[in-house]
């Protein structure tokens, strides 16, 4: 069964999304991409600047809902374990909802531009010290074990809940906010103590 023709940048970028992901991105091309789109090349690159823009909008389109979501999270009146467990819920329907983008990001990370890879970079940055200041005052709250390392528990944390897009289908027994429970489950007793 054919694709409906693409009518967006939007839907171009899925489409390329779709393409880097099931044949990488250095062996993809452009006609790969119009060809998922079902448009023709010289339509494609009336939107599209070239593969590597495409690529780059691709990571684009992670990163800042996600630095967005954390921003909120962090400078929100909530207690410290509310954005505790908003921030693992906002990684988990993340890596769920971009799961093909978050696919193509871990897997073509290196073919970034040299500034493409520094704002990438620069946000991952970003999002490890919001996470570690919530951790710390997680710790100040009695949330978080004083005698865990922040920084290693963010990157076990953040690797662990970036392997989500790996694996997790949404086609299975379990949905997202189930998905989240298992998160909670798992980091009670080591991060989260278990509530009254």
């Amino acid at each position: 069964m054919a694709r409906q023709r693409a009518t967006s940048v939007q839907e171009l970028v899925d489409a390329a999304a779709r393409v880097f992901e099931r044949k990488g991105y250095v062996d993809a091309t452009i006609s790969d991409v119009a060809a998922e789109a079902g448009v023709s090349k010289p339509t494609l690159y009336q939107y599209v600047e070239s593969k590597g823009w495409l690529l780059e909008t691709i990571v684009e389109q992670v990163i800042y809902p996600l630095r967005h979501g954390v921003e909120e999270i962090v400078t929100s009146g909530r207690s410290p374990r509310e954005k505790l467990e908003a921030y693992l819920r906002l990684q988990v329907d993340s890596a769920v909802r971009y799961r093909t983008y978050y696919r193509v990001l871990t897997a073509d990370e290196h073919q970034l531009s040299p500034q493409g890879l520094r704002n990438y970079r620069s946000w991952a940055r970003d999002v490890n010290h919001a996470a570690e200041k919530l951790l710390h005052d997680c710790v100040q709250d009695g949330v978080v074990r004083d005698d865990l390392d922040i920084p290693t528990m963010v990157n076990l944390i953040n690797g662990m809940l970036l392997s989500v897009s790996r694996w997790y289908h949404g086609s299975g027994r379990l949905g997202p906010d189930d998905l989240h429970a298992q998160v909670l489950g798992l980091l009670t007793g080591y991060v989260l103590p278990v509530r009254d």
